[in-house]
């Protein structure tokens, strides 16, 4: 990785942290995931994950806490040529870690749509959720995201990569108010050979900002594998 491409990356970093570290409302979370993708010699692939959260500081305090462990499955199929039609089941052990939290059950919609423009690789992705816990939450969410290698014009083994994204949520249920979010990330890849790629990153959560709203950071990571 070149020196000014590991400038940036430590500057984004060090920006999206010094932003929001003033805030009261402040969580730090890790969430790291290893994901296995299948792709067919057809339109088919399909996606199993596992991922768990780990609450990291809060109230102005260090502490360790697992919060939850989830198991993860997505099917798509390609349409057209640059999109991809997707139904994702997911179910969340939270019991497990904190008697008063339900497990949730979670069902996604999903349509997303990548392209390629030159060494640029631009992503958008919309979702609709039903979240199905002792409320049934509904969610909107739309993301864009870009994807670049730090060295050349394509992604190479043993190369760095960096993605950047923008996602807006919308929840609602028929008890209570609508909820609105917002979430950017800034992560490093690097590919490890054979279509295996891992990363590294930080993503900033504004959680129910037309109500009381709540800020998170959390440190994202994970390993994807390709068979």
């Amino acid at each position: 990785m070149t020196t000014s491409s590991s400038r940036l990356f430590y500057l984004l970093a060090f920006l999206f942290v010094s932003t929001i570290s003033q805030s009261q409302n402040f969580v730090i979370q890790a969430e790291p995931e290893i994901a296995i993708n299948i792709d067919r010699p057809n339109r088919w692939s399909f996606n199993f994950g596992i991922t768990n959260r780990d609450l990291l500081y809060f109230d102005k305090t260090s502490q360790f806490r697992v919060n939850f462990v989830e198991l993860s499955h997505f099917t798509s199929y390609e349409v057209g040529f640059y999109g991809k039609l997707s139904l994702g089941l997911r179910y969340r052990f939270n019991e497990l870690f904190e008697d008063r939290r339900k497990d949730e059950i979670r069902i996604t919609q999903q349509y997303s749509r990548s392209r390629k423009y030159n060494a640029l690789k631009v992503a958008h992705r919309f979702r609709f959720e039903q979240r199905i816990r002792e409320l049934t939450i509904y969610r909107g969410r739309y993301q864009f995201s870009v994807e670049y290698p730090l060295n050349g014009e394509r992604i190479d083994r043993n190369e760095y990569f960096l993605v950047m994204s923008a996602e807006a949520l919308w929840s609602f249920t028929k008890e209570e108010k609508p909820e609105l979010g917002q979430r950017f990330d800034i992560s490093l890849g690097k590919d490890i050979g054979g279509g295996n790629k891992a990363d590294l990153g930080l993503q900033y959560r504004l959680e129910e900002y037309n109500l009381n709203s709540f800020h998170g950071l959390f440190l994202i990571g994970g390993l994807t594998i390709s068979i």
